[in-house]
């Protein structure tokens, strides 16, 4: 198999490119700047669809050409209009999304290229493009000006070719799966996020890193981070989903994190998957008691209410932000791993509802040798499969395995959905040796278990110090966890 040039490939991404097809992209050359007005997901589906590898400088001209003729820009709507009106049929790039009216039966496409938002489309486009009902999907559009069919929504719809790949197939995910090696698959998970896996040299830094995947795969995932900066906190979340929504030193109260009472309209908790708070030691809460309260019950039971207006939600909150190290370890001057918080979250209640705390002063800084490189997963398919292995459960292969006493009920749930998670992303096919099987489960009891030592420091008369993990466990993991962390 020949290689890019410009863009040398390793045995793994040889193997990878041999097996995943179209599903897989080179991530140095999706990142050219041809197509630099395109979302990532759908500049790596474009390559990974047009650009052939012996020639790729060829096909990427001709596509950056096409996407030049055919996106057009804020300041030539009006141009758009005239071509449409004057020949009665036009072809662009846009972003398209359709609701469905069923008071007057009819569906509505929204065309922002043409600040519409009554464009009809027949039903044999939506048949063939269900994603268009899901949230909308980028693609080529071909438009017809047709007002003696309807003189109050002239427009139509009458193509569409779409640039996202469609619904996840979670079958052919786990059959990929079983064609890899472990580490094989860490690094191609790896590279799919976005991180060059040969620049993270230990498995350990490399499982902290997908552990940031975690609320991405497993149903309300409660997830704290503090480290250095340039590490990367968010950048993972932040760019694989449009179903991630960041809250970066902002403002956020119940309207729009849970519910809007005067629109009725439901907050960012109840329409994404993940809500990421960056940057939290400088997050404010205009409306403190009610928000963190209402917060606080929504992380531990997945249900919020305001006014008379109830709701479930499976998403995740990630709580992620600054801490100075010294040493590889936070600074001294913490009395506990949580000071950096605002004071309002420095709460035993709150604290005690976060499933892991992982520790990103391990993490390396992210540098320009850290992106990813070689072939990886084209993003929007693997961001689709990660929401989708939300449908699946590990968690009994977690319960399987026997655990020290003394723990409690939301210690065993923090393990079993976080370990559940890290299968998922590791072990999508569900098979695994048992050590791999110990290896996760320990990883998710360690999350735990720096959570809870930071209570028993705060709270020393509530919290008392216990291992947290499999029983039996080896003195230099769980038990360690204690001894060394308990008083910080």
């Amino acid at each position: 198999m020949s290689q890019f040039a410009d863009f040398p490939l390793t045995p793994l991404d040889n193997k990878v490119l041999e097996n995943l097809g179209d599903r897989v992209v080179i991530k140095a050359l999706a990142r050219q700047n041809a197509l630099d007005r395109l979302p990532r997901y759908v500049s790596e589906y474009l390559v990974a669809k047009k650009v052939r590898r012996d020639t790729w400088k060829t096909d990427l001209a001709e596509l950056q050409e096409r996407i030049k003729l055919l996106l057009p820009s804020f300041e030539e709507r009006e141009l758009l209009k005239e071509r449409l009106l004057s020949s009665g049929e036009l072809t662009i790039i846009d972003q398209i999304e359709v609701r469905v009216d069923l008071n007057k039966g009819q569906r509505w496409a929204t065309i922002p290229a043409l600040n519409e938002t009554k464009a009809r489309i027949d039903a044999t486009v939506l048949e063939k493009n269900v994603g268009l009902l899901l949230g909308g999907l980028w693609g080529t559009v071909v438009v017809k000006y047709n007002p003696e069919a309807d003189s109050k929504a002239p427009n139509e719809i009458t193509k569409f070719t779409p640039f996202q790949i469609g619904p996840p197939d979670l079958a052919a995910h786990r059959q990929a799966r079983a064609l890899f090696g472990t580490d094989e698959w860490i690094d191609l998970i790896l590279t799919s996020s976005g991180y060059n896996p040969s620049v993270f040299a230990s498995r350990r830094v490399k499982l902290l890193l997908l552990t940031r995947l975690v609320p991405l795969v497993e149903k309300n995932i409660n997830l704290l981070e503090l480290g250095p900066r340039q590490t990367g906190k968010t950048f993972l979340l932040r760019n694989l989903s449009p179903r991630v929504f960041t809250l970066s030193e902002g403002k956020t109260t119940p309207a729009n994190l849970f519910v809007n009472l005067a629109t009725r309209a439901v907050g960012i908790l109840g329409t994404r998957k993940v809500v990421v708070f960056d940057e939290i030691a400088h997050a404010v809460f205009p409306e403190e008691d009610s928000t963190v309260t209402m917060l606080k019950d929504y992380m531990e039971s997945g249900t919020f209410t305001r006014g008379s207006l109830s709701f479930a939600s499976d998403a995740g909150v990630v709580f992620s932000g600054n801490i100075d190290v010294t040493d590889g370890m936070p600074h001294i001057r913490y009395k506990t791993y949580v000071d950096p918080l605002p004071n309002v979250l420095e709460d035993t209640a709150f604290l005690d509802r976060i499933h892991a705390y992982l520790p990103g002063w391990e993490i390396p800084k992210i540098g320009p040798e850290s992106m990813a490189t070689g072939a990886g997963f084209v993003t929007d398919h693997f961001g689709e499969i990660m929401v989708k292995m939300r449908e699946e459960s590990f968690i009994d292969k977690i319960r399987s395995q026997s655990f020290h006493t003394g723990m409690t009920k939301r210690d065993m749930t923090a393990i079993e959905r976080i370990g559940s998670g890290l299968i998922k992303i590791l072990y999508p096919h569900g098979v695994m040796t048992q050590e791999e099987l110990e290896e996760v489960t320990d990883l998710a009891s360690e999350m735990r278990q720096r959570m809870h030592n930071q209570l028993v420091k705060m709270a020393p008369g509530e919290f008392k110090p216990i291992i947290i993990g499999r029983a039996g466990l080896a003195s230099h993991t769980a038990a360690d966890m204690v001894v060394k962390t308990s008083t910080v």
